[in-house]
């Protein structure tokens, strides 16, 4: 009966006028709510899930386990398909050109993942983050089970649950009200790579990767200020697999730069052309352990002379602990970034970047640590579903002082032959250089494959090849990300 009356009301609407209109679309939204009902009525408990003396208590017991994880994913998927219907989408990852094309500072300091869904539409709240899953094949089959000198893809011939992301932020804006420039960021991670992020660590699967508050002051075209812990203006590279153009990561992101600081950052947008960001920081992560709270200042200025080409120069100055009782001293780094976009569907980047950090190195005669490398990377959309992405880098750690530093418990990250589950291998100085291949595929928006190959050579022995030490290694990996 309700179908016919709908189709009555449909074909008159066009003659009867927008109040017909209305009243179709009242009547249809009518019939939804009665089959989310039944929906949702199907779902009650059974008569089982009570206490019945028919059965034993164990048997009841093993039924109850048996029942909540089923209804609590039935549950989910039906929150995630209703949530996904009422909510408005903003794409962060959308074209190919933009993801190569070297970020602003801010951009650099916060990358967005994925897309973000509208929670709050009065406050401008989202949320938005990414699974990643992957498995990598190491032909050296090291009988450690873990890949040299990695960062996050550490697990050699196994499956590894990379990470759960999810981001709750209030983007602040210049002009408007106070609350119109009020924002925040919270980014929560849990998974296998939250150890070694190292942000605010909750335990080996769960940290806070970012969480700091946010004010654009309202002098000139608006002063951005963030206050916590935020993601480093330093590098191309970042910890947001999405945004990376290759799985694995490169050793002049993973080995020689920060991955996150804590203190105060100010941004300012000049013009189009040029911004510029300086931060103050208490304390950073990254895969040298440090623990220093002492004053370091970070910055970056980015230039944009056309669309298609943007560059960046960054630096970090400051006191650092080193490795060892009574070593460390003021670290200094500084690079640069080129990006240029050459066509619609080919872009390439160019890194490099010099660091030194005094009375830091055993080796080094004058005691000084330094590292050093250059990257660059070809980004080539075959189609807006298939995608080639190649990089080629040499890093430099002249003073055995960022590299080899993990032991073979977890994390297993930045582990060299030679480490046990209790101490690091010992201190070399050593050339690195690699070479990455990557096919990326998307099948639908909110689903990025990768199957990356991977040669990495030194010209020390390193690696692991069976039970003994190579100074190569070769790796395939197949990554999964699914945005949300």
């Amino acid at each position: 009966m309700r179908g016919k009356r709908r189709e009555v009301l449909a074909q008159r609407a066009p003659s009867e006028g927008p109040h017909w209109t209305r009243a179709v679309a009242a009547l249809e939204l009518s019939e939804k709510q009665v089959k989310s009902h039944l929906i949702v009525s199907s779902l009650s408990f059974p008569s089982g899930f009570r206490q019945d003396s028919r059965h034993s208590e164990e048997a009841r017991l093993r039924r109850i386990a048996l029942l909540i994880p089923n209804r609590f994913c039935i549950g989910i998927v039906l929150c995630v398909v209703l949530f996904q219907g009422q909510v408005d989408k903003v794409v962060a990852l959308d074209g190919p050109a933009s993801a190569v094309v070297a970020p602003s500072p801010t951009e650099i300091g916060g990358r967005d993942v994925g897309e973000k869904r509208v929670i709050s539409q009065a406050l401008g709240i989202v949320f938005s983050g990414y699974l990643e899953g992957s498995y990598t094949q190491n032909f050296n089959n090291p009988s450690s089970n873990i890949n040299q000198l990695r960062i996050f893809d550490v697990n050699a011939n196994q499956v590894r649950p990379n990470l759960a992301k999810l981001v709750l932020e209030k983007e602040a804006k210049a002009g408007g009200s106070v609350e119109d420039r009020v924002g925040f960021r919270v980014k929560f991670n849990f998974g296998r790579d939250s150890k070694f992020i190292g942000g605010t660590n909750l335990s080996n699967l769960a940290d806070f990767q970012e969480f700091y508050g946010q004010y654009v002051a309202p002098l000139g075209k608006g002063l951005d200020l963030k206050v916590g812990r935020i993601n480093t203006l330093i590098g191309y590279e970042g910890l947001e697999s999405p945004n990376n153009l290759n799985y694995s990561r490169s050793w002049l992101f993973g080995l020689g730069q920060p991955f996150t600081t804590f203190g105060v950052r100010a941004s300012y947008q000049f013009s189009k052309q040029v911004s510029f960001s300086i931060g103050g920081i208490n304390s950073i992560t990254s895969a040298t352990s440090d623990a220093t709270n002492d004053l370091m200042v970070e910055s970056a200025l980015t230039l944009s002379p056309t669309d298609r080409v943007k560059f960046t120069l960054y630096g970090l100055f400051g006191p650092r602990n080193g490795q060892t009782a009574g070593s460390g001293g003021n670290r200094l780094l500084g690079g640069g970034i080129l990006s240029v976009q050459l066509t619609e569907k080919t872009s390439v980047v160019l890194e490099s970047y010099y660091a030194n950090q005094t009375n830091s190195s055993a080796l080094s005669r004058a005691g000084n640590a330094r590292w050093d490398g250059v990257a660059g990377y070809v980004l080539y959309d075959l189609t807006d579903q298939w995608g080639l992405r190649f990089r080629s880098e040499l890093f430099e750690d002249a003073g055995g002082y960022v590299s080899c530093n993990g032991t073979e418990s977890y994390a297993k990250a930045n582990v060299c032959v030679g480490a046990t589950p209790t101490a690091t291998a010992p201190d070399i100085a050593q050339t690195l250089w690699e070479t990455t291949y990557t096919l990326q595929y998307k099948p639908v928006h909110s689903l990025i494959t990768r199957l990356e190959f991977r040669q990495d050579h030194s010209n020390k022995n390193v690696f692991q090849y069976g039970t003994g030490p190579a100074n190569h290694q070769e790796t395939l990996s197949l990554d999964v990300i699914y945005l949300f």
